[in-house]
C-alpha cells in the first residue's frame, strides 16, 4: 500500500479513489461513478469497478483516431480488476482484467 494511504479510513480512501476514477474515466461512462460500483482493497493491491456503462461516442472518437475499421454502438464491461504489486511495483507488472465486455461494433462509413 502506498504510504500516503495508510492511516485514512476506508470510506475517505473509497471517495478519494470515485473522484479520481471519475475525472479520468467518466468521459468515457454513461452515469457518473457509484460507491455501490467500487470495490477497493489497497492493501492488498485490487480495485474493481462493476457494471460499467459505455458513452459509445466519447469511445468511439478514440477509436476513429486511431484509424479502427469499426465503430462502437454500444457495450459495457460487467467488471474490471487492476491489481498493483505494491512490494515490487516496477518490476512486477500491473494487471488489468475484464469480465462480461459487450461491444456492439459495426463497420465505420
Amino acid at each position: 500500500m502506498p504510504r500516503w494511504a495508510r492511516g485514512w479510513p476506508e470510506a475517505l480512501k473509497a471517495r478519494a479513489a470515485r473522484y479520481a476514477l471519475q475525472r479520468w474515466l467518466g468521459p468515457f461512462l454513461e452515469e457518473p461513478l457509484r460507491l455501490e460500483q467500487l470495490g477497493l482493497d489497497l492493501r492488498g493491491g485490487t480495485g474493481t469497478l462493476r457494471e460499467l456503462r459505455l458513452r459509445a461516442a466519447a469511445v468511439d472518437e478514440l477509436l476513429a483516431g486511431a484509424g479502427a475499421p469499426l465503430e462502437l454502438r454500444e457495450g459495457g464491461v460487467g467488471a474490471v480488476t487492476v491489481t498493483v504489486p505494491w512490494a515490487a511495483l516496477g518490476t512486477e507488472p500491473v494487471r488489468l482484467r475484464l469480465c462480461r465486455l459487450r461491444l456492439v461494433l459495426r463497420p465505420r462509413e
